[in-house]
């Protein structure tokens, strides 16, 4: 496969997974709160009946913004030395920063609502959380089988070094 069509293909997967994620998301919070926030937030203008198209398209260009943020965070262009907590941080703090430009634009909520800034302190917090903790699993899993990797090289170098 083309190494572009390959990496379009990863953008577009990773962009549509978060997508989704942020949907179902949606959905439970629309089915939760979406009659008292209805008049409050048009995230929620359909109240409880579901999301409206406007909503869903903003939510999947944030899935492609943060997609594309990942990527460029991760994919050593730019940020080469720099250690992975730190491009985590400086990932989730521009996130971050398009969360609230976002929250903006499309007035989701009133700006001096304060439920609506906790309510989104706690949904990018407990994010983050979730991130934080697949990454360090993922990490451990992968250090785990480059370790293996190593020692078996170690083995084969040490056994041909023995028979020569």
């Amino acid at each position: 496969m083309d190494k572009k069509f390959k990496s379009l293909y990863d953008y577009a997967a990773q962009t549509l997974t978060l997508f989704a994620l942020s949907i179902l998301i949606l959905i439970l919070l629309a089915t939760v709160f979406g009659e008292g926030a209805k008049d409050m937030s048009p995230l929620f203008t359909m109240g409880s009946k579901g999301l409206a198209s406007s909503t869903i398209l903003q939510f999947l260009l944030s899935s492609a913004i943060i997609t594309a943020l990942k990527n460029l965070f991760f994919s050593g262009l730019i940020f080469k030395k720099l250690m992975t907590l730190w491009r985590t941080v400086f990932m989730l703090f521009s996130i971050f920063l398009s969360s609230v430009i976002y929250i903006i634009i499309f007035k989701w909520f009133p700006l001096d609502y304060g439920w609506g800034w906790a309510g989104f302190l706690i949904c990018f917090g407990g994010s983050c959380t979730v991130i934080s903790v697949f990454l360090i699993i993922r990490t451990r899993i992968e250090s785990k089988r480059y370790k293996a990797l190593l020692d078996d090289y170690r083995k084969k170098h040490e056994t041909n070094n023995n028979l020569e």
